[in-house]
């Protein structure tokens, strides 16, 4: 996933059922890790599993993580962020929304 949401699927054929291997090929992605610096394990609607820093996204939609994404990279002081500034942003934003939802 990119810092506003977009995101690009590798496809199945790359890898076996488990978790792990998909984890490793990920980490073998080269320069798609400049364009989509956020990876996911993910089932056609769902994220399965995330790095230790997006773990708050695991079970949710894909959709959902794509408009936290986006949300957070439309805020002017977001601009320029590192992408590890940036996973701040993201989970300080998402637990800010679920403490007005409760």
């Amino acid at each position: 996933m990119s810092f506003d949401g977009d995101y690009q699927t590798e496809e199945n054929k790359w890898f076996d059922d488990t978790i792990e291997s998909i984890w490793k090929i990920s980490n073998e992605l080269g320069s798609r890790w400049y364009f989509y610096p956020f990876h996911f394990v993910c089932t056609d609607k769902t994220i399965v599993d995330a790095p230790e820093q997006l773990e708050f996204l695991k079970g949710k939609r894909i959709k959902t993580a794509q408009r936290l994404f986006k949300t957070v990279s439309e805020k002017p002081e977001n601009e320029g962020c590192e992408a590890e500034e940036y996973i701040f942003k993201l989970e300080d934003h998402y637990y800010e929304c679920l403490t007005l939802i409760n």
